[in-house]
């Protein structure tokens, strides 16, 4: 008898939908690994489809903006044996949570002529709404990490996790420090890493996309801007570009 394949349930919420396109388009050999199961929900893939599960695992894409979003999350946690948020958004708010920096209300208003068909929330993470099984990290998210947790999830073993920040990427890739060696400012020493240290490896600084290192020391490398001559303005720009809701950063985001 032939087995049953796992169903995956894949689900987009406020983003640019640049993970699915990684996911789909542009990492063909990804691929492989879901021949093993069935892509039973994906609007970006097919119409229709069963949002309702029940799924072996649900990729969570996008930060949660409205609460029919938080519902539906819900509903789909309860559905799921696994479910993992994919990208900076749904790991740590990413681009959409820039909007909590400011009264929201007041930017609609010079945007929209009715505000009163605007639904929106405060910003939030996936995992401030419900339990999940893990982070798929990045902008767009890893190749490495999403092959890593579906495999690892399919064969029912944990997944091998990057905790360390992008500095240890650049000393691996043997790279000059950007922020020491040529002040230019560098979001590396408090990044997750998993991006290869792609912006330092082309003397760029990092800007933080992957969203916050655990136990990341925030507080000292906003010190270390404010030395360089960057105004409060700029160092809270570049700790909340990506990860405005996260702990890890809040302690670089000077007076907010």
């Amino acid at each position: 008898m032939k087995k049953n394949k796992p169903k995956i349930g894949i689900f987009k919420y406020s983003c640019c939908a640049g993970c699915e396109f990684q996911l789909i388009y542009f990492q063909k050999y990804i691929m492989e690994v879901f021949e093993a199961a069935e892509i039973t929900y994906c609007k970006m893939l097919r119409s229709g489809g069963n949002e309702n599960g029940p799924f072996d695992i649900a990729l969570i894409e996008g930060a949660i903006t409205e609460q029919w979003q938080a519902e539906q999350l819900k509903k789909v946690r309860s559905a799921s044996k696994y479910l993992i948020p994919i990208g900076s958004c749904a790991v740590c708010g990413g681009v959409p949570a820039i909007k909590n920096t400011e009264q929201e209300y007041e930017v609609q208003k010079r945007v929209y002529e009715d505000t009163s068909v605007i639904h929106s929330v405060k910003t939030h993470s996936i995992d401030q709404y419900v339990k999940v099984d893990g982070y798929i990290k990045g902008c767009p998210m890893g190749v490495r990490d999403l092959t890593e947790m579906v495999i690892s999830l399919l064969m029912e073993k944990r997944p091998d996790y990057l905790e360390y920040c992008v500095c240890v990427e650049c000393k691996l890739k043997g790279n000059i420090c950007v922020l020491v060696s040529y002040g230019e400012p560098c979001m590396g020493p408090v990044t997750n890493a998993g991006c290869g240290a792609l912006c330092p490896s082309h003397n760029r600084g990092c800007y933080g996309c992957w969203g916050p290192m655990k136990d990341a020391n925030s507080r000292a490398l906003a010190e270390q801007f404010k030395k360089m001559g960057l105004s409060k303005e700029d160092i809270n720009r570049r700790f909340t570009e990506f990860g405005q809701p996260a702990n890890e950063w809040k302690a670089g985001q000077i007076g907010l």
